[in-house]
């Protein structure tokens, strides 16, 4: 989902805001953070986005592996930007930004991934926050019948658009 096709791109991003809660989650959880961070980032901004599907960007984002830089200087410059994202969401999710849609996630068990488990026996330089690490109660989210955290028939007309 790069930026590269601005047609596609924007296609994304009527769909993301037009969304239902449970399919913004779905495509937080499941799309290539690799080439859409910038939409995952979108949805993030959106307040109207459940505060399941912050956490569990926060956590997807790779908040264990950060959590070794105490500061943004310590971040190499590639990867500062997601640290700062990752900050932005501790902020705005213990401020109560996003909607409670009932939505849940849970870090330690999502499809049997432990998000929270260090990446080894030192302390962090910067701890992950509590509420961080707390399952947001309520119902999970059915993702079949997806493809890159989309629906079939938007991933097919994205597809079709990226091919141009």
């Amino acid at each position: 989902m790069s930026t590269v096709h601005p047609e596609a791109e924007q296609f994304l991003r009527d769909y993301l805001r037009s969304a239902t809660p449970e399919q913004r989650h779905t495509f937080v959880r499941r799309a290539n953070y690799d080439t859409g961070e910038a939409l995952v980032r979108f949805v993030l901004d959106d307040p109207t986005t459940d505060r399941a599907s912050a956490l569990a960007a926060y956590w997807i984002l790779g908040a264990g592996y950060y959590c070794r830089y105490a500061s943004a200087d310590e971040v190499p410059e590639p990867d500062r930007p997601t640290w700062e994202l990752l900050r932005l969401i501790e902020e705005r999710y213990a401020a109560g930004y996003w909607a409670d849609h009932g939505i849940g996630f849970d870090p330690t068990d999502d499809d049997e991934i432990d998000w929270t488990e260090g990446e080894g026996d030192d302390p962090e330089p910067y701890p992950v926050p509590d509420v961080m690490l707390r399952a947001v109660p309520g119902g999970l989210v059915d993702d079949e019948d997806t493809e890159d955290g989309l629906p079939l028939d938007v991933h097919l007309r994205y597809s079709a658009l990226l091919r141009g």
